[in-house]
């Protein structure tokens, strides 16, 4: 059986679903719209009070991630990159892991250290122009951020000629 078939098929659902970004998606816009555009969300969940967000990691270790929130009864009411220095400011202040994936989507990475029942999520994300490392500790108990650290994403960091 020729695999040309199968591989146009894959081409032809590729190109229906774009890239996140700032114009994909307008408020009023509705679910089907959305996954038109969009395609499949990398996560969905249910926010307190009841409206539903998509995120749309551009990864898996891209430095956007696009969140679309959803009213009741299917339009879009918000659409925005979230991997914001203003959410990982917010994350300092005593979110919890629940909290941070309904505000900030999922991470690049989730690494457990039971020694020190611990959790640590990993996001790449840019703050303007400079590409960085957010890292959110929880406590793996209580789900509670113990502390975030915040650095330059070291796979893009370079010595300044001359400091050798």
């Amino acid at each position: 059986m020729s695999r040309l078939p199968i591989l146009a098929a894959a081409a032809v659902l590729a190109a229906c679903a774009s890239n996140p970004g700032p114009d994909a998606v307008r408020v009023g816009d509705s679910q089907a719209q959305v996954r038109q555009r969009l395609g499949v969300p990398g996560l969905e969940r249910t926010l307190p009070g009841g409206a539903l967000a998509w995120y749309y990691p551009t990864g898996p270790s891209g430095f956007e991630t696009w969140r679309v929130v959803f009213a009741p009864g299917g339009a879009v009411t918000e659409y925005a990159q979230v991997l914001t220095a203003a959410n990982f400011q917010w994350l300092r202040d005593g979110a919890t892991s629940e909290a941070a994936l309904d505000r900030m989507g999922p991470p690049m990475e989730r690494m457990s250290f039971p020694r020190t029942a611990t959790e640590t999520w990993t996001y790449r994300w840019r703050d303007v122009t400079f590409e960085m490392i957010g890292q959110p500790v929880f406590d793996a108990r209580t789900g509670v951020v113990q502390y975030v650290g915040i650095f330059r994403d070291p796979a893009y960091a370079s010595t300044p000629s001359g400091l050798r």
